[in-house]
């Protein structure tokens, strides 16, 4: 059985899926097993694609950045792109997990499609155990038969099975149960809204234009700057600036690193061009600023003042 099962997986992995469906692209860059025992981990990644883990067999422990849960045979999670997971073992059982990754890529004119709809929802669905009550893992050992026996047709099956696990998935997480049919996205622009600061916050350190942003959510420029306008007030790229600059204000109160190496740490071109954004955006020179937080700033006139006297 665990040749077979080897066998299949390899064979699953090796099979080119792209789907072309309704404007949107499905890219799947794998399609696998993993089968695990005794103690193990792996450590804290993340990933620019989704990631679904079904398990079906065992039970592991799941750690994001926000949230910790076991999960067991029959149940499934989800790492949508930049969600940073670690997985470890919870018993020495052992652990078999079918797993697929996938990237999607929808046209502008595609939005209304159901492939799109099932991207957005998959974006802002939490990352934490789902009961396969939709019957996502019979369809993943069906592929992984076909895959295995290969018969004359197989990829054209496996190909099949692919947005119908995606389906599956979506609806054991209970999508479409609003009364229209389409995922509940209450509250949306909020939502929206935390995945681009949480985006720029991790990225803080390194250069960030609208253009990355975009391309992270999955949206154009146009929409993110319509998103972050309606929540802070302000364009994308001041968005970008104060976030930068509140970062900068934690080092300069928080460390002892110069002026010079926070402005290269948050990505500036240089320490003046660094000076003079931090100095418009907070009325004080990085300088006086660091001084003032420390105190430095009300002693050196204290003791001027004596000196005068």
């Amino acid at each position: 059985m665990d040749y077979e099962l080897i066998q299949a997986s390899r064979r699953l992995s090796e099979l080119d899926i792209v789907l072309d469906i309704n404007g949107c692209t499905i890219d799947v860059h794998w399609f696998r097993v993993m089968k695990k025992s005794g103690s193990w981990q792996i450590p804290r990644h993340s990933h620019s694609s989704f990631e679904f883990h079904f398990l079906a067999h065992g039970c592991c422990t799941v750690q994001t950045d926000t949230d910790s849960f076991s999960i067991g045979e029959g149940s499934f999670y989800l790492t949508a792109p930049g969600v940073h997971h670690a997985q470890y073992s919870a018993q020495s059982d052992c652990v078999v997990e079918y797993s697929l990754d996938c990237e999607f890529r929808c046209r502008r004119d595609a939005a209304s499609s159901e492939i799109s709809s099932l991207h957005e929802f998959f974006h802002h669905a939490p990352c934490r155990p789902f009961r396969d009550t939709h019957g996502v893992i019979p369809l993943f050992e069906q592929a992984l038969s076909e895959a295995y026996w290969r018969k004359p047709g197989y990829g054209t099956v496996v190909r099949s099975l692919v947005p119908a696990i995606l389906v599956s998935a979506a609806r054991s997480m209970d999508y479409g149960s609003d009364a229209s049919g389409n995922p509940q996205r209450a509250d949306n622009g909020n939502a929206r809204m935390e995945l681009i600061a949480s985006f720029v916050q991790d990225n803080i350190h390194r250069a960030i234009s609208p253009a990355d942003i975009a391309l992270f959510m999955d949206l154009s420029e146009k929409q993110i700057a319509r998103i972050v306008f309606a929540s802070e007030g302000y364009p994308t790229k001041k968005f970008i600036t104060v976030s930068k600059i509140e970062e900068a204000k934690k080092l300069l109160s928080d460390t002892d690193m110069s002026i010079s190496e926070i402005a290269g740490s948050l990505a500036f071109s240089n320490v003046s061009y660094f000076t003079n954004v931090f100095t418009k955006n907070e009325g004080v020179s990085p300088g006086n600023f660091r001084a003032s937080e420390r105190g430095l700033l009300h002693d050196h006139h204290t003791t001027m003042s004596k000196n005068c006297k």
